[in-house]
């Protein structure tokens, strides 16, 4: 049976990084990889890119309407993945959004008859939020939310896998603990190679890449935070569980969960229509992009500009009449 490792989590959660240390433990990412990007990520996303592109972004574009649409969509991603594993029996990939996306591929991995790991990526609710918004513009609200909806089925969808639990700053502090701790909760049995792990904890990562730094306390206290109060609970239990005080397995794990996913569940409605309003904001935010670069708008541009022009100055002539009366 071939071995698939998954990384999933939270945009902005230390993903890309965690997935480099999946290749400096042996496993193999393939060579069709997202380039890097100065802005977005310097060092390198570590993504294939047709899972990324072609598979997850259709499904969460636009949700695929008919069966035979999903057909397409299944097809697709077995041939993919049969064309990735084929000349390994180690092999991984990484997309955030993959949390969301579960449902969909695990049959997939199923019916390969791939033996699937998970690696969940876990960073501060705020500090995810804040780079997430450095990237894409959006609120801290949202990206605390956004931290919820992606941990809750990294976590509910891997019961019964081997997944470790994986956080971001302590990967930073301390690497080579974090990558042996990858090795062992996963049981990745392939040749340490030291020139590999070398390079990975010396000069592939940096303590600089963390660049935004908050507290538990800051969790408690942020205004952003208080959109999801739960997010303090579940990143404090998770917190226990990527220092192996607890496991994710473990009956005292269960029960704390069932506790945190309890409010969660109870809140749910208010959330699923945040998530309608976020889905609305984005689809006339696209709108508002194809209307603004069209012919016809751009043709209208110096007309815009005059009418802007004389509104202005209409408005300087009823605030100065407005006191000329007051005065008289």
């Amino acid at each position: 049976m071939k071995n698939l490792y998954v990384v999933v989590g939270m945009p902005r959660s230390g993903t890309s990084a965690i997935t480099r240390g999946l290749k400096a433990l042996g496993v193999d990412l393939g060579s069709r990889l997202t380039p890097a990007d100065e802005d977005w990520n310097a060092k390198g996303f570590f993504e294939d890119t047709e899972i990324v592109y072609n598979i997850n972004r259709s499904l969460l574009a636009k949700e695929p309407s008919t069966d035979a649409e999903m057909d397409v969509l299944k097809a697709s991603a077995l041939k993919l993945l049969k064309s990735r594993i084929a000349n390994t029996d180690n092999w991984g990939f990484k997309d955030p959004r993959t949390s969301l996306l579960l449902t969909f591929w695990q049959p997939i991995f199923n019916e390969l008859n791939l033996n699937d790991h998970y690696v969940i990526a876990l960073r501060n609710p705020l500090a995810s939020a804040h780079s997430y918004q450095k990237a894409r513009g959006t609120d801290l609200e949202e990206g605390v939310y956004l931290w919820l909806l992606h941990l809750i089925p990294a976590i509910e969808m891997t019961q019964g896998k081997k997944r470790v639990l994986v956080s971001y700053d302590a990967l930073l502090e301390n690497p080579r603990k974090q990558l042996t701790r990858m090795r062992t909760q996963l049981g990745i049995q392939l040749p340490e190679d030291a020139n590999e792990i070398n390079e990975y904890a010396n000069q592939f990562l940096d303590k600089k890449l963390g660049h935004y730094e908050f507290t538990q306390e800051d969790l408690k206290t942020h205004p952003a935070a208080q959109i999801a109060p739960m997010a303090f609970d579940m990143y404090a239990l998770l917190l226990r569980v990527a220092s192996d005080e607890i496991s994710l397995d473990s009956a005292e794990f269960a029960a704390e969960w069932q506790k945190v996913k309890a409010v969660f569940t109870a809140t749910q409605p208010i959330y699923r229509y945040i998530d309608a309003m976020m889905e609305r904001n984005k689809e006339l935010e696209r709108e508002r992009r194809i209307i603004y670069k069209s012919i016809p708008w751009k043709m209208v541009y110096p007309l815009r500009v005059l009418d802007n022009f004389l509104r202005v100055c209409r408005r300087k002539i009823r605030r100065q009449k407005k006191i000329m009366l007051e005065t008289e």
